[in-house]
């Protein structure tokens, strides 16, 4: 009997040793070496501001921009005095962008008597395009009075992102 129980662990010492020569001998290590790199680029920014309107007596000051931000200090004369900014929008990148968002919002204790408007903005600025729109201040026709405050300050937002792809 002692004999068997020898014979039986021998036995399966051997199956086990088979099974790892034959495992590693069937095993293969694969490497897999791989880098990924971005290549493009996202670049819309301004590309220019310049006063287009300006009526005698009025002064549209030097605009100024930097790729992200303008400034600019319009001073009107009289009822009715329009002083008209065009601004310049590029896609320089390699990314197609689209509008997101665009908020102008006039400072609450300015003047009743100036107004901003701003025309539309083109929402698609495909790599290469530009868009241009205008930034417009009134000075109202009918007012009674010249008022006490003499200023009112627009701040805006305008916000590009990457267009999905269709």
């Amino acid at each position: 009997m002692r004999k068997n129980k020898i014979l039986i662990i021998i036995f399966f010492l051997a199956t086990i040793i088979l099974m790892a020569v034959g495992y590693s001998t069937f095993a293969t290590d694969v490497s897999i070496n791989g880098i990924a790199e971005i290549n493009g680029e996202w670049d819309v920014r301004i590309t220019n501001i310049t006063a287009t309107q300006v009526p005698d007596g009025c002064d549209a000051g030097t605009p100024t921009f930097t790729k992200d931000s303008i400034n600019f200090s319009a001073k009107l004369n009289k009822p009715g005095d329009e002083i008209i900014y065009e601004v310049t929008i590029e896609n320089l990148g390699t990314i197609d962008a689209e509008l997101q968002t665009i908020i102008f919002t006039e400072e609450i204790d300015g003047i009743e008597e100036i107004n901003y408007t701003t025309s539309e903005l083109k929402k698609d600025l495909n790599v290469g395009d530009s868009t241009t729109f205008n930034i417009i201040i009134t000075y109202v026709k009918n007012t009674e009075k010249v008022p006490d405050v003499k200023t009112k300050t627009l701040m805006g937002i305008i916000q590009y992102v990457q267009k999905e792809n269709t």
